[in-house]
């Protein structure tokens, strides 16, 4: 189906679809408050740009590490740098950054947040230490999440993150680095999808670009009161002011050297104005915008269908990104049935949607809740995704290897990571000091519409952790869980009740539990959870 606006059934399974692709998970009280909504009026709630950044990320490592400048429970953003403190500094940082996936609102921020994170990624805290940068980096990703990407292109190829990442703060005119400038085109921009290509040439001459941008350390003689420490500077005499002659790919284009203060700003908007002038850009990024929110299968038809006119709506907008998401999900295509749950989740998706889904509880002391974000973290990073940290600067597989795509997230290990962590979740817990991490199957039920009947039970429980239908014979298998065993429905029906209305008799609780723990563990290990 076409680009044109979706006239179907606008229901919960499309309501559904669209928060699976958008956010992370579908919870009970967001169906129901868009239900009140019409497709439109959905996707510009999902859309809205926020007027607030969030609160940033606190000193929880008081009992592993003294800092002098931040107390226990405070922001350490705005502190004076530390070497020894960087550690732990980014651990605090990704748990945070965990934290805000889980307890993300009705928006699409931060699902653009990590897919700019895919696409123009550094590694927090391994190659990228210093810990203010790594903030700022993913900082900037939020802030323009969904805003101008030739303007976000700007900020990232000059924040301290990236300069540290790709060796730009290196880059000067005796010896010109070409890694940033290679990425920029080949994995930021143009892409190499199809030809014609950007050359050696064009790399050697946008490195030349590129040159003079440094870190102020104290080596640097630049006095901290000019420039502070740890921040980026620009050096006109590090600054490569010949001109820059680029290919016939780029229509032979000189772009004029200069050698002033503001050089390297003027010379890095001359050359992104002549990368995307490319119409080439906007095609790359529409298509890594398909992969990432439909499907990884880019055909003739998609790419002349849908591809072609998005990256036109991407280039008429000067590159905005916002029209390009309400054209792409208000359309026909995006709500096209094979497409619903045509998509393996990934990490990230598994582990925060199960913990939004199931409203699982996170401490409020500093400590304890940013351990709790932590487990999560490393359980999804034993699944093949650690936040902060792709595996090199092309992002994660998933999106980008043919022919497998988001088959890298599955394999024999990162199943059993996957089942291990949906059984710790709904049997016992995760636990750490004085902590806990875990689904109450008693609570989440209680927020069902008819826990006591369990067909309703199951139908609703479907509906929110499976994108697609399920056959009547699993439903009799989580039924007979429900019943234990028995035929007939009441076995389940005076259970629950038994229950509801004496909470404080353990004996009544047990029961119940006894039979929602397996329940809930069978309905998140079924592969329908693994799709979204």
């Amino acid at each position: 189906m076409p680009l044109t606006p979706y006239t179907g059934t606008w229901g919960s399974t499309q309501i559904a679809h669209l928060l699976r692709r958008t956010t992370f998970g579908v919870k009970k009280d967001d169906i129901s408050f868009f239900s009140a909504m019409t497709m439109n009026q959905m996707v510009n709630q999902l859309l809205a740009v926020p007027t607030t950044t969030p609160s940033p990320p606190l000193n929880d490592y008081s009992a592993h590490a003294a800092d002098a400048a931040v107390p226990a429970g405070q922001t350490w953003v705005n502190s004076p740098h530390n070497d020894s403190l960087n550690y732990w500094r980014n651990r605090s940082l990704r748990a945070w950054w965990m934290g805000q996936l889980v307890n993300s609102n009705r928006s699409i921020v931060e699902k653009m947040t990590l897919f700019w994170h895919n696409l123009v990624p550094i590694s927090v805290g391994n190659v990228v230490q210093t810990s203010i940068w790594c903030y700022n980096y993913q900082n900037l990703l939020r802030t323009h999440s969904l805003g101008n990407y030739k303007t976000m292109i700007r900020e990232i190829t000059i924040c301290e993150g990236m300069l540290d990442y790709l060796d730009g703060q290196w880059n000067n005119q005796w010896s010109p680095n070409e890694n940033y400038a290679r990425e920029l085109q080949e994995l930021f921009t143009i892409g190499k999808d199809s030809p014609p290509y950007y050359t050696q040439q064009d790399v050697g001459a946008a490195a030349k670009v590129l040159t003079g941008w440094r870190m102020n350390y104290s080596w640097t003689g630049i006095p901290f009161t000019q420039v502070p420490e740890y921040s980026k500077f620009f050096d006109v005499n590090w600054h490569d002011t010949s001109n820059k002659t680029f290919s016939s790919f780029y229509n032979n284009t000189v772009i004029v050297g200069r050698n002033t203060a503001t050089a390297g700003i003027d010379e890095l908007n001359d050359l992104l104005n002549m990368i995307f002038a490319k119409n080439e850009v906007a095609k790359y990024i529409v298509r890594k915008l398909y992969r990432f929110f439909v499907y990884y299968k880019i055909d003739a038809t998609i790419e002349n269908d849908i591809i072609t006119p998005l990256a036109n709506t991407f280039r008429n907008n000067n590159y905005d990104i916002l029209p390009v998401l309400q054209e792409l999900l208000t359309s026909q295509h995006f709500y096209e049935m094979q497409l619903i749950g045509a998509v393996i989740k990934n990490p990230m998706d598994f582990v925060a949607s199960t913990a939004r889904l199931f409203h699982v509880n996170f401490p409020t002391t500093v400590v304890n809740q940013y351990n709790g974000w932590r487990v999560l973290f490393e359980k999804a990073g034993e699944m093949q995704m650690t936040l902060g940290d792709p595996p090199n600067v092309a992002g994660w597989g998933a999106y980008y290897q043919s022919p497998q795509f988001h088959e890298n997230w599955i394999s024999p290990d990162t199943m059993r990571r996957r089942k291990e962590y949906i059984s710790r979740m709904t049997n016992s817990n995760y636990g750490y000091n004085n902590g806990e991490v875990l689904i109450d199957t008693l609570l989440f039920t209680e927020t069902l519409t008819t826990p006591s009947d369990p067909n309703l039970l199951i139908e609703e429980v479907l509906s929110l952790t499976h994108p697609i239908a399920v056959d009547a014979s699993i439903k009799t298998q989580l039924k007979n869980i429900l019943l234990s065993g028995q035929t007939a429905d009441y076995y389940w029906t005076n259970a629950w009740n038994n229950y509801f209305n004496n909470k404080t008799n353990m004996a009544y609780s047990d029961v119940v539990k006894s039979r929602l723990k397996p329940f809930y563990e069978a309905v998140l290990n079924m592969a329908e959870f693994n799709l979204s």
